[in-house]
């Protein structure tokens, strides 16, 4: 990549990682967690949001603590190795559900110390109750809603819905892999940025093969679409919520 691009990525957060080893269809070991970080500090991503998939099939405690000692896991193999990777913060990526705004426990899933949180929408038409419920997170329970990967849905909602759902006050996420399939998809996700219905840029990496850490490719394809100052407001937009999910180490 030339010096210019490059310094583009310097300071880029990313806020959508499935890195931790053996949580869920991410990593499988600690040794693909270290490369996939390695790879992405190579790539300016000076921190990173683990966030591995959350499903009702356990407990919110359950999950944290499987967390918590996959993440364990990792910080010694890390050390022990002597690795350089991004600074890396916990969080998850939590299954909508029937219900789920009424989780007691849903802000310990959020990024960090933060009010963010990483929700996965269902892969159908939505119920008109999948976005009250997400209203209602937002505006009763003081959590903010981060919508993950929103390119994966639009196919099976109607303008209206989507309309809804962009209007919302809450993070609208995106993956850089949209930005690297054809034409067609790379012209939409440009017009969804253009238009702000995107604040987050992230790389959903869950290894080393088929989904590798690719934020730097879909960065390239927004600067040859000239859109450098919508660049530089995805990135700021991703350091504000990781730089919330540690004001608890800072207050």
């Amino acid at each position: 990549m030339e010096a210019m691009e490059k310094a583009k990525m310097d300071g880029w957060v990313d806020l959508h990682s499935h890195v931790l080893p053996e949580m869920d269809d991410g990593c499988k070991n600690c040794e693909e967690s270290g490369i996939v970080l390695a790879q992405s500090l190579e790539q300016g991503i000076q921190g990173i949001a683990a966030t591995p998939h959350y499903y009702p099939i356990e407990t919110v405690e359950q999950f944290l603590k499987r967390r918590q000692q996959s993440y364990e896991s990792l910080l010694k193999y890390i050390k022990k190795n002597n690795l350089r990777t991004p600074r890396i913060c916990l969080g998850a990526e939590v299954a909508y559900r029937t219900g789920i705004s009424n989780e007691p426990s849903l802000k310990k899933l959020c990024y960090g110390s933060s009010e963010y949180l990483l929700f996965e929408l269902p892969f159908q038409k939505w119920k008109p109750s999948v976005l009250q419920e997400i209203y209602v997170i937002r505006n009763t329970r003081g959590i903010i809603p981060v919508i993950a990967h929103v390119e994966r849905y639009m196919k099976f909602q109607d303008r209206k819905t989507l309309s809804e759902l962009f209007d919302m006050d809450i993070v609208i996420q995106m993956n850089a892999e949209y930005l690297l399939h054809g034409w067609l998809e790379r012209r939409k996700a440009f017009r969804m940025i253009r238009n702000k219905k995107i604040q987050i840029l992230s790389s959903d990496c869950h290894n080393i093969e088929k989904r590798p850490p690719n934020l730097e490719s879909g960065i390239q394809q927004l600067q040859k679409a000239g859109l450098d100052d919508h660049i530089e407001e995805l990135r700021l937009e991703g350091i504000e919520i990781f730089q919330k999910a540690f004001q608890n180490e800072y207050a």
